[in-house]
């Protein structure tokens, strides 16, 4: 008995010298492949199931540590620009808040590339352009152009006011003096959902998606599931959709009723272009026909649905999110809020002149919003691969240095730090809408950078310009805080994002 003890103690004991000498020498591997850059050092790397899973810690910077540690993580190692070396699970990884490099890194052709694990979650449609790489991205951005031109923003713009006038009319709003609201959020992202619908598929849907007496599930109450369940979609297996639990089986029909609707409606579509019916103002519809123009190189089914579900959903998640940060901080000063309620007096003084063309007018309502999604960035990780060897300049303290990637290793632009890096926007952590007055669209790096600079931007700007002027015609914003809960602790909070 004591012979086996002693044997078995042997054994593991081997196991554990082995396992730490391989991660010492990984380890070392590691810090050579990031160019020894100074950074983050964990049990587990961030991009890796365990530490998606775990909360933020010393010992794991987990999802939300470039929101978390955005003040004083690039700060302590004095540079824009850091590693990522795990002790234990995962891989090594560079990551950088510098706008010279993550130009290097998006805009750089055939170096870098998106992996299939990454953009997983975007694939649940099918292809699209923000997974693709290199000639097929560039096939789909040729065919998806003509879907966002000036008639489409328009359009936008109309559907907006639509969707607001009937969010009003459906809470039964019409005619009050105040309305207190708890939670805002499942307002605007029913709003966006609408939005979606209408200026996305060219399928208008009423504020109440149900039909009163159906028992089958609506195209609205499908993407309201849809919207809600993307994460839960990618991580479930297909097997368990399969069992009787009524969650997935409501995804699993809403999948199929909205792939099914899409599926019609490009085929109807078709077929009225074919006779020569003029294109609506809809992405869908727009893409279709770009597609028909483009011979053997057009779009398969499943790729129309995949890129118009990404931009689309995407946005939506951007806009609703968008919105609610914005009311909240027009709640906290109410002098920003009057400049941009007088301006959208000064600029559209009538209905009649409440149109997307005097849109562009309103610099000071856009600024507001455009600052609301620096602060609270939406897509907070642009993830790339080295498909070669390649050298990233501007690193270093002094952004002076040059390091040697090999390929396969992961680099990383953190969109939080790039916006809260105070050497590009001063004082990060205060809302200034005026850092945006008359920016040019090329300083919009919230919405990515270079040629990989998302197609849908504009989209999100018009409606979200178009609530809040909207909004801001005919009501103010106030604080609603909990009972004893001074401005300052109501602001503090808020701030946590």
């Amino acid at each position: 008995m004591f012979q086996v003890s002693f044997g078995l103690a042997n054994v593991f004991f081997a196991i554990v010298v082995v396992f730490a000498g391989t991660r010492i020498l990984d380890y070392m591997q590691y810090a050579k492949q990031t160019g020894y850059l100074p950074g983050i050092r964990s049990l587990v790397t961030p991009i890796s199931l365990f530490g998606v899973l775990f909360p933020t810690s010393r010992w794991n910077p987990g999802r939300e540590w470039q929101w978390q540690w955005r003040k004083d993580v690039y700060k302590r190692h004095g540079t824009e620009t850091i590693s990522s070396l795990p002790y234990l699970f995962g891989g090594p990884a560079i990551y950088t808040s510098s706008l010279d490099v993550a130009r290097q890194i998006v805009a750089m052709k055939g170096e870098f590339y998106k992996t299939k694990e990454m953009t997983a979650i975007t694939l649940v449609w099918g292809p699209n352009v923000f997974a693709a790489n290199g000639d097929e991205w560039k096939r789909f951005r040729r065919i998806m152009n003509p879907a966002f031109a000036t008639s489409t923003f328009a359009s936008v713009w109309d559907e907006t006011c639509r969707g607001f006038r009937e969010m009003f009319v459906g809470q039964g709003w019409d005619g009050l003096e105040s309305i207190d609201i708890l939670d805002i959020s499942p307002l605007t992202n029913k709003f966006a959902l609408m939005l979606i619908s209408s200026a996305g598929f060219g399928h208008p849907l009423s504020w109440d998606p149900r039909t009163p007496g159906s028992k089958t599930m609506s195209f609205g109450e499908a993407l309201h599931i849809i919207t809600h369940n993307l994460i839960l979609r990618l991580v479930v297996p297909r097997i368990a959709y399969w069992l009787p639990i009524k969650r997935l089986q409501d995804i699993k029909e809403a999948y199929k009723i909205v792939r099914v609707f899409l599926l019609t409606l490009i085929d109807t579509r078709r077929k009225e272009f074919a006779a020569g019916a003029p294109a609506q103002n809809d992405v869908l519809s727009l893409m279709i026909l770009s597609a028909e123009n483009e011979g053997h190189l057009s779009m398969t089914d499943d790729e129309l649905i995949g890129n118009t579900s990404i931009l689309l959903f995407a946005g939506h998640d951007t806009l609703a999110m968008t919105l609610n940060a914005t009311l909240g901080f027009m709640g906290l000063y109410h002098e920003y809020q009057e400049e941009m309620y007088q301006e959208v007096l000064a600029v559209m003084p009538t209905s009649a002149e409440f149109t997307f063309g005097n849109s562009r007018k309103l610099r000071k309502v856009q600024a507001c919003f455009l600052e609301t999604l620096r602060y609270f960035l939406a897509g907070f990780m642009w993830i790339r691969d080295t498909a070669e060897d390649i050298v990233l300049e501007h690193v270093g303290p002094n952004r002076d240095q040059r390091i040697a990637v090999p390929r396969g290793t992961p680099v990383v632009v953190d969109a939080i730090g790039l916006h809260h890096n105070p050497r590009l926007f001063p004082e990060p952590d205060k809302f200034k809408p005026e850092r945006w007055y008359d920016a040019p669209e090329s300083a919009l790096t919230m919405f990515s950078l270079g040629t990989r600079v998302r197609i849908g931007r504009r989209f999100a700007i018009t409606a979200g310009v178009c609530f809040l002027a909207n909004l801001l015609r005919d009501w103010r914003v106030e604080l609603l805080a909990p009972h004893g809960e001074s401005r300052a602790e109501w602001e503090a909070r808020y701030r946590r994002a």
